[in-house]
């Protein structure tokens, strides 16, 4: 018998536990949900191709349907998702390229299920971009010869940030 949250997995002992919280808060949240991350991705069994990466977190299908639940209650529920444009690593190597399209994935699989929940409810003039958001950091270049603002700027996130209301 496994301790809770616990499960194997690839020969490996996962917890579970950061999973099995997010998806308590996500279904107690009654307006809006605002996670910043620096990567995000999951729920693959569900993606419009490649649907065997084993990118199995169940966070992407979770708001989803927290969405539809709420369209289909006729209540305004909106997520806002922040993440950096270019994950950590050189922008142009297999690694990072495959995070993002990854990324691509998710949002596409995402923003469907709302589209057909949209349709299905009958909701005239409404698009999946008015419940469901994702933002992307960057940071501004100095010009040639100038100096930074601030000395210091971060490539990635150090920390993940969640509100729930």
């Amino acid at each position: 018998m496994q301790p809770m949250n616990l499960v194997c997995a690839k020969n490996l002992v996962i917890d579970k536990s950061i999973q099995t919280a997010y998806i308590q808060a996500i279904r107690s949240a009654q307006h809006f949900i605002y996670i910043e991350n620096q990567y995000f991705l999951g729920s693959s069994y569900a993606w419009p191709s490649y649907k065997h990466a084993g990118a199995d977190n169940l966070i992407p299908m979770e708001l989803a349907f927290k969405i539809t639940t709420k369209i289909r209650a006729k209540q305004r529920f909106t997520v806002y998702v922040v993440v950096p444009m270019w994950p950590e690593g050189v922008s142009t190597s297999a690694s990072v390229r495959e995070i993002l399209y990854w990324q691509g994935q998710t949002m596409q699989m995402m923003s469907e299920i709302i589209a057909r929940e949209l349709k299905s409810a009958s909701i005239k003039n409404a698009h999946p971009t008015d419940y469901l958001n994702f933002y992307c950091l960057g940071n501004q270049e100095k010009r040639h010869g100038e100096d930074s603002s601030n000395g210091h700027t971060s490539s990635s996130f150090s920390s993940i940030i969640l509100l729930f209301y």
